[in-house]
């Protein structure tokens, strides 16, 4: 082969390459390998909240704020990972999603997690909060925390207003307040809404070392205490919900 042919077979393999790389670029930016640059950058702000025991988390992107705080502590996505993405905390970075069923005018999810994804809800400012006190629920499941049995599902809308009943008027029980290390203790109920597609108001549940069953809308974190510790405005469950807990 010649040295001119050499050369003209160099420039067209380098220009497929620069082709490729460029489509391939094209693509990253809008996001179909998972975080691309084109995608709006959001600014993230914590901020101590108004709730004692809560803090108060700002996205920002222009003139869209979105927060979660002590009003959407209880909620949680519906899907493990949301998608599609929506934004970016960095460069290729694309961790701010969207949440099926859920206008990105309202609700949008934010990864805060680092092997494991991990997503908060963030509600739009303008957006009123969820009022889970006046909401008609559909369902409700409860994991089983050993996973010696399946979850428990029910539609029984007694129970799912006795629930909202015992959360909203229920008597406080006065409880020291425990360590984050003893999560074991810990689980929840997810309560599905048809006035919150796409999201579960997930009320935490605590088994005392007597086998007494505890509800709280949410938990109140001391980080400062040293090993951190929770605390809640916990409610004795009532028999019948306790019975369908176990």
């Amino acid at each position: 082969m010649t040295t001119n042919r050499r050369l003209i077979v160099f420039a067209a393999g380098s220009a497929v390459c620069l082709l490729g790389l460029g489509m391939l670029a094209l693509a990253w930016g809008f996001g179909f390998f998972g975080g691309g640059p084109l995608l709006p950058l959001y600014q993230l702000v914590q901020t101590p909240s108004s709730h004692a025991g809560y803090l108060r988390t700002t996205l920002t992107h222009g003139t869209d704020v979105y927060v979660n705080d002590f009003e959407e502590a209880a909620l949680r996505t519906v899907e493990s990972e949301p998608r599609p993405a929506i934004g970016r905390m960095g460069i290729g970075v694309d961790n701010v999603r969207a949440i099926p069923g859920q206008p990105v005018t309202a609700y949008i999810a934010e990864d805060a997690g680092s092997e494991m994804p991990a997503f908060e809800v963030f509600r739009n400012a303008r957006q009123p909060p969820f009022d889970w006190r006046t909401a008609t629920f559909r369902t409700m499941t409860f994991p089983s925390p050993s996973g010696a049995r399946s979850s428990a599902t029910t539609i029984d809308p007694a129970l799912l207003d006795e629930v909202v009943r015992l959360l909203r008027d229920g008597p406080s029980a006065n409880l020291p307040a425990m360590s984050l290390a003893d999560s074991s203790k810990l689980s929840w109920i997810s309560m599905t809404s048809d006035s919150l597609p796409g999201l579960q108001f997930c009320p935490v549940v605590y088994t005392g070392a007597s086998g007494t069953v505890y509800l709280a809308e949410s938990l109140m974190i001391d980080f400062k205490a040293t090993p951190p510790q929770a605390n809640a405005h916990w409610i004795p469950a009532s028999p019948t919900l306790l019975q369908w807990l176990k």
